[in-house]
């Protein structure tokens, strides 16, 4: 009987140490600061943003020198839910701008949504992908693009909803369920 029970003990201080360790890891929420974490590139040289699920996922940026942009790769398993405007300054009802969402990582690759508006506050909560009549996407590669056209350095925020198993989840729960084989 004690032989039994601390083998037991063993495999579950082990998973316990498992988890333990790989929690930092396991946590997908990603926030995008372009203020910390670096200047997004005009589109031509967007780079993949690491956004997953579980949320929160936010990117928040200062579009400068007439555009930026970033590619959100959505992994098998995670749907992009939706794209939600949660932050716009300045608010001015004369600011005009161009947002683009592309059907793949590059602007050759065929447009799933075009916005030209005058953004100003009115846009906060409005979540792009049911503006656009976008239903969730899968896995892929998706290219978003955002212009300005008549304001110097407007700040805009995001918020990214994605639903689904992040990989990084999914390789510790196997890890975990490799100790009690």
């Amino acid at each position: 009987m004690k032989r039994d029970s601390s083998g037991t003990t063993c495999i579950v201080l082990a998973a316990l140490g498992l988890l333990i360790w790989c929690a930092p890891f396991a946590q997908a929420d990603y926030v995008y600061d372009e203020s910390v974490d670096g200047d997004l590139p005009h589109p031509n040289s967007a780079f993949v943003l690491p956004f997953g699920a579980p949320n929160p996922n936010t990117i928040g940026f200062t579009v400068d020198e007439g555009s930026d942009g970033w590619i959100l790769q959505v992994d098998p398993g995670e749907t992009l839910k939706a794209f939600t405007m949660t932050a716009f300054a300045p608010s001015d009802t004369a600011y005009t701008a161009t947002f683009h969402m592309y059907d793949g990582p590059s602007q050759t690759d065929p447009v799933l949504g075009t916005v030209w508006a005058s953004f100003d506050v009115g846009f906060l909560g409005i979540d792009f992908m049911e503006f656009f009549g976008i239903e969730p996407l899968g896995a892929g590669q998706y290219l978003f693009n955002f212009w300005h056209d008549n304001t110097d350095d407007p700040t805009v925020e995001f918020d990214i909803n994605m639903t689904g198993t992040s990989p990084v989840e999914a390789a510790t729960w196997a890890a975990i369920k490799r100790l009690y084989r």
